[in-house]
């Protein structure tokens, strides 16, 4: 890393895009159901249904080349940057950290015992001011503003043990916990070394 910044390289920024495996589902499950309709279409049909196997497989073809377009544009899920961390999909509000102003990062795995046992790893995130809220609910109402400020601290300290944010970089853009978590440490370094 050192070497990296004496030769003058500068980290390029990454754009984390939400899994394309959501858009192949939509687009399998609609090729499967353009088959049935072509089955209830087809003349050796008991009960041929024209209008129903028509409007069915209609509605697939229009539902494969949906699938298609939103395969091809994703959202963007995370943009690494080498000054920031840009969370665009981070419901209700758009996320936008410095990278200087992250205190810690720290991957946590949380076991679920349902039906099964499922294990998720997060890259949890400790800011030195948490993130005001944003969104539009929250800035009508001072009440429920309070309220989700309340709620929010309190799921942060019970669940992410103090952190700001928890992100499932597996589950929200398929890349793993370590890969995502070398990244940030990469450009906070790079960051604090420029401010310095």
């Amino acid at each position: 890393m050192a070497a990296a910044k004496r030769a003058g390289t500068k980290l390029s920024d990454v754009e984390l895009k939400l899994s394309p495996f959501y858009a192949w589902g939509v687009m399998g499950f609609a090729a499967i159901m353009f088959v049935i309709g072509l089955l209830i279409l087809s003349p050796q049909a008991k009960g041929r249904n024209v209008t129903l196997g028509a409007l069915i497989s209609i509605a697939s073809a229009a539902a494969i080349a949906g699938g298609n377009y939103w395969r091809t544009h994703m959202p963007v899920m995370a943009r690494l940057s080498s000054r920031q961390l840009h969370l665009p999909g981070m419901w209700p509000r758009k996320v936008i950290v410095n990278w200087t102003d992250i205190i810690a990062l720290e991957k946590k795995v949380l076991t679920v015992r349902y039906r099964g046992t499922h294990t998720t790893e997060f890259v949890c995130i400790k800011l030195r001011n948490p993130i005001p809220a944003s969104d539009p609910l929250s800035l009508a109402s001072p009440a429920y503003r309070r309220f989700n400020e309340t709620l929010t601290k309190g799921f942060n300290q019970a669940v992410l043990g103090g952190f700001d944010l928890a992100i499932d970089p597996l589950g929200q853009f398929g890349r793993t916990a370590d890969w995502f978590l070398a990244e940030c440490q990469k450009r906070m370094d790079a960051a604090r070394q420029a401010q310095a």
